[in-house]
Parts: C-alpha cells; structure tokens; sequence
C-alpha cells in the first residue's frame, strides 16, 4: 500500500466528517469543503493506486527478463569466455 493511498484515505474521511459537521450546524461552508476533501482524498488514493500497479507491473516484467536472461545464458557455452581469455593470454605471453 503507496503512502498516497493511506494519505487519500484520511483526506476522504476527515471530509466526511467535515461535511457531516456542516450539516449539523447548517453550515454550506464547511460542506463544501468536506466535499471537496473528499474529492481530493479519492484522487490522491487513485493515485497510489495506479503508482502500486505500475510498480508491481514493471516488478513482474523484469523478473521475467531476468528468467528469460538466465535461460539464454545457460544455453550458450558455459566456459567459453573463459577459453577465449586463455587464448589471449598465451598469445600476448608468445609475443613479449
């Protein structure tokens, strides 16, 4: 849970209470801004939301890479950077 969203939460109910307040008192005011709290509780809360999914979308995807990486590389010859290196040693070691 994004701290956007528990944040969006406590905005969208301290403007329910905010506009209950206000009609108990019979206060249009102080309705208005508990509605509009609450507006922007829900947008912030959206937000976190849609930040979570992405995130865990771009997690999956490259944990998926790294599955298909470690599949092609053990396809190819496990040693072979190894030989080259040797090969090149030895023909640096012939040529001094």
């Amino acid at each position: 849970m994004d701290s956007n969203e528990i944040k969006g939460k406590m905005k969208d109910l301290g403007g329910q209470a905010q506009e209950k307040f206000g009609g108990f008192t019979d206060n249009k005011e102080q309705q208005l801004k508990g509605l509009g709290k609450q507006a922007e509780g829900k947008v912030q809360d959206g937000y976190g939301k849609a930040k979570d999914a992405v995130t865990n979308a771009v997690r999956e995807e490259e944990e998926k890479f790294r599955a298909r990486q470690s599949d092609v590389q053990s396809d190819v010859q496990p040693n072979r950077d190894r030989e080259i290196g040797k090969d090149d040693i030895e023909k640096d070691k012939n040529a001094a």
